[in-house]
């Protein structure tokens, strides 16, 4: 029965790697990229049910996607903590598609998993509880940083109501990432410092090479990109080259050597 999992587990992780090279090609918009995220889900169940048990796994994912939906329709009618935005797309919960939740829990499971291989030579208290949460909510949102001006200005799934400098998107956005996945991170984290059920070992490559996944899909993307204007809501105009350009640097020299990285730790032990 082990095998069979350790298999399943390896071929849903091979799936996103063909389908981020593949999908820009035959695909436009977040048909691109959408599917490539959501097959982090089914990656998260499997290795987390094994690694944590059921009743963690389900305990992050409903605390993930009740807090990222709580601060996501909070910033939609406020403002905080991202900036001035909607989601043009449904069904939604409230204001939020309800795809956005699943993508928080199946994104969030991999940077976290990401992030305990990056910091695994040091299996302390204060790494597990302070460390781990505050790293894996950076490699969160070093993604959002390669993707959000193409997603927002480009492919309009949402929309920045009065633009921003990060490529149409306003740095609050970035800061508001960070501060939403640190904290359901951060109860994450707290609960498990709590269970006296021991961590079971898994293996450790699927996580970082479905993230990886994601910054080849920006170069596909880029290669197929239009040569073509966009104006976002604040009036600017923006080239759809350029920003796929961008978002491809992006991933290719934040995003990869993270994964990277991870896969050099999960190389040294194959299942911890």
């Amino acid at each position: 029965m082990k095998s069979f999992w350790t298999v399943t587990t390896w071929i849903l992780s091979g799936t996103p790697v063909v389908l981020a090279v593949v999908l820009p090609f035959v695909a436009t918009g977040k048909a691109a990229i959408l599917p490539v995220l959501l097959l982090a889900v089914p990656v998260a169940l499997i290795d987390g049910i094994r690694r944590y048990g059921w009743t963690a796994l389900l305990f992050f994912a409903v605390e993930a996607i009740v807090i990222s939906n709580f601060f996501e329709n909070l910033s939609v009618e406020t403002g905080f903590p991202f900036g001035d935005y909607h989601y043009t797309g449904g069904p939604q919960l409230i204001h939020v598609p309800i795809y956005i939740g699943p993508v928080y829990f199946g994104l969030g499971y991999l940077c976290w998993r990401v992030a305990e291989l990056l910091l695994a030579g040091g299996r302390r208290r204060a790494v597990d509880i302070v460390a781990l949460p505050a790293l894996a909510a950076v490699l969160m949102t070093v993604f959002d940083l390669g993707s959000d001006s193409v997603a927002a200005t480009v492919n309009h799934i949402w929309e920045w109501e009065h633009g921003g400098g990060v490529f149409g998107v306003p740095f609050t956005n970035y800061l508001g990432w960070w501060l939403v996945t640190y904290l359901f991170f951060q109860v994450f984290a707290i609960y498990l410092s709590r269970r006296r059920r021991a961590v079971r070992d898994t293996v450790q490559a699927p996580a970082p090479l479905v993230y990886a996944a994601l910054a080849l899909n920006s170069v596909s993307y880029f290669l197929t990109a239009d040569d073509i204007t966009v104006t976002d809501p604040s009036g600017t105009v923006w080239s759809h080259e350029a920003l796929a350009e961008t978002m491809m640097l992006i991933n290719l020299f934040v995003v990869l050597p993270f994964a990277l990285l991870g896969l050099r730790s999960a190389a040294r032990d194959p299942q911890r």
